[in-house]
């Protein structure tokens, strides 16, 4: 027999739905299960669920079973995504306030941060050669300016400029 699997815009859609759900209520918690059911390592998904269970209603279990479980779907998130920098906000933002480890916290705010330039150099590289290709020199010349503020000796920066066509 055949299992099928949510596609990733089901998947997306489902989230949406848990979005509009109350943090933490009932409904939310079983569909964001529903979720990590059908997609582990759907990385949105676990980090809003974890979240979710911080902000439910009591638990049965001992408060540090409970704390486990959030923080091994933050780990599992932080897997899932390859170590995006969303995921590493949301394990430093809950080992500073749940777990008092600003040690810890510290480490994977840099990480995060350290990676979300990556992007970001990355994604302006991208912006400023397609407005290049575009004939769009005014905003690829504002974006490369912004982008030079930030990353002085970026290579790929100064590559991207040179195929739109800017000067230095």
């Amino acid at each position: 027999m055949e299992i099928m699997h949510p596609s990733p815009r089901e998947l997306q859609q489902m989230l949406a739905d848990a979005r509009s759900l109350k943090l933490g209520s009932p409904q939310q918690l079983q569909l964001l299960e529903s979720i990590r059911t059908h997609g582990p390592a759907f990385a949105p998904a676990l980090l809003i669920s974890s979240t979710a269970e911080l902000w439910g209603e009591e638990d049965s279990r001992p408060p540090e079973a409970f704390f486990d479980e959030a923080e091994r779907m933050i780990h599992d998130a932080v897997e899932a995504s390859g170590r995006e920098p969303s995921a590493l906000i949301g394990l430093a933002r809950f080992m500073n306030t749940v777990r008092d480890s600003p040690q810890a916290a510290e480490a994977l705010s840099r990480e995060a941060s350290t990676r979300a330039l990556d992007v970001l150099e990355e994604a302006w590289a991208g912006l400023i050669e397609t407005l290049g290709e575009q004939e769009k020199k005014d905003e690829a010349t504002r974006i490369a300016e912004r982008a030079r503020g930030v990353f002085p000796q970026s290579k790929q920066i100064s590559e991207a400029c040179e195929f739109a066509r800017l000067g230095k």
